[in-house]
C-alpha cells in the first residue's frame, strides 16, 4: 500500500497543506496517521482516491462573484488567506470558527479594521470579538482613548460632552502658556 505526505495530497488536489490537516482532524481520511511532529501525516492513497470525491472544484465553482456556487471548505480557505495576508500568521482554531460563523464578507470587513488601527493588534481573538459585539466598520474605526487623561479628567469634573471646563486646566509640567 502507498501512502503519501499531507503535501503529495495538498498538491494533487490543488488545495492547501492547512486545508488538507483541517481534513485530517476531521476524519475525511480515517485510514491516515501521524507519524511525529516532524514527519508528519501518512495518507493511504486509497483514503485519497476516495477522498477525491471530496473536493476538487470545477472551474467554474472558485469564482469569487457567485458565492452560491463556492462551497464551504472555499470560503475557509480565502479566510485563512486574507488573514495570512494581514496579520502574516495563520488564524488559530477559535479564530478560523468565529470567522466562519460570520461569512467571508464581514471577515474582511474586520481584517481591514484591523489592518487600520492605529496599535498593533495583541489580542486578536478579543479584538474581533469586540469589533463583531460592537458593530465595527472600516469607516468607524475605534478611537484610542488617552485613559490617564480620561481619568484626571473625571476627577476634575470636566465632562467630555461639554465643552467648558468647570475651571481652567493648568498644566504645571507645560508653564505659563499666557
Amino acid at each position: 500500500m502507498m501512502y503519501l505526505s499531507v503535501r503529495d495530497v495538498a498538491e494533487r488536489m490543488s488545495k492547501s497543506e492547512e486545508t488538507i490537516k483541517r481534513w485530517l482532524r476531521s476524519g475525511k481520511f480515517p485510514n491516515a496517521y501521524k507519524v511525529s511532529d516532524k514527519e508528519g501525516w501518512r495518507i493511504p492513497e486509497s483514503d485519497f482516491l476516495n477522498g477525491q470525491a471530496i473536493s476538487p472544484p470545477q472551474p467554474e465553482q472558485t469564482s469569487l462573484f457567485t458565492p452560491q456556487q463556492r462551497s464551504h471548505s472555499d470560503d475557509n480557505d480565502l479566510i485563512i488567506l486574507a488573514y495570512q495576508a494581514v496579520t502574516l500568521t495563520t488564524p488559530t482554531d477559535e479564530l478560523l470558527e468565529l470567522f466562519t460563523s460570520i461569512g467571508i464578507k464581514r471577515t474582511l470587513e474586520l481584517l481591514l479594521v484591523m489592518q487600520q488601527s492605529p496599535t498593533k493588534v495583541k489580542n486578536p481573538l478579543g479584538f474581533f470579538k469586540r469589533a463583531i459585539k460592537e458593530n465595527w466598520t472600516p469607516s468607524t474605526l475605534p478611537e484610542r482613548v488617552n485613559r490617564h487623561r480620561q481619568n484626571l479628567e473625571e476627577r476634575l469634573g470636566y465632562q467630555s460632552n461639554n465643552q467648558s471646563q468647570p475651571f481652567p486646566f493648568y498644566n504645571w509640567l507645560e508653564g505659563d502658556s499666557n
